[in-house]
């Protein structure tokens, strides 16, 4: 035989022997360790009101107007409360407030001549700044809410956190902006406020 060969195969020979030898002690020297104690999962309270403080908003026979003139419109009051408390829940809960168009009430106003403002009356007051409502960011619902809420469309008016045991109020106006002409006569809009809780 060559001796190259022998080499060859005295090197391979090591080399697989080596190998059994390493497989056989990891396999002699592993451990294995199985949970004695379930897992326990704790969850704090989450739960959130919403109530109407007055009834929709109703602008039939409206017309164009100033956000001066705007002002002396009714609002629609609401106030969104985090109903736990501080033995119960230790973290805050988010808030998302949307206005919606629906699905079935298509709007013949163009969006762009609606005008909206959220003002804060409580626990400090804070007036909104006003905005067309194709202005406003859309704000993205799951599919399936929007399904059964009839939503076609959501704008974000305003996010916020609530500590347990707080509560926000707010007043929603709605009117057409000054700018709107004669061609709205006639016109609709209808929406709906969604308030969205997450933690």
């Amino acid at each position: 035989m060559r001796s190259g060969y022998k080499i060859t195969l005295g090197i391979l020979t090591i080399m697989i022997l080596v190998t059994l030898t390493i497989g056989t002690s990891y396999s002699y020297y592993s451990v294995a360790s199985t949970q004695e104690n379930p897992n326990e999962l704790t969850t704090t309270c989450f739960d959130v009101s919403f109530s109407e403080g007055s009834s929709s908003i109703n602008l039939a026979a409206t017309y164009p107007m100033s956000e001066a003139s705007a002002n002396s419109l009714s609002p629609y009051t609401f106030t969104i409360t985090n109903t736990c408390t501080t033995e119960n829940a230790t973290d805050p809960i988010n808030y998302v407030v949307t206005l919606n168009t629906l699905t079935a009430n298509t709007p013949t106003l163009p969006l762009n001549l609606l005008r909206v403002r959220l003002d804060e009356t409580s626990p400090s007051s804070v007036t909104g700044t006003s905005a067309l409502l194709s202005d406003v960011p859309p704000y993205t619902l799951g599919e399936s809410l929007k399904t059964s809420e009839g939503i076609d469309t959501s704008y974000n008016l305003v996010e916020g956190t609530l500590a347990p045991g707080e509560s926000v109020t707010y007043n929603l106006r709605l009117w057409i902006d000054e700018s709107a002409g004669k061609d709205v006569m006639n016109d609709s809009f209808t929406g709906r406020v969604l308030v969205y809780s997450y933690m």
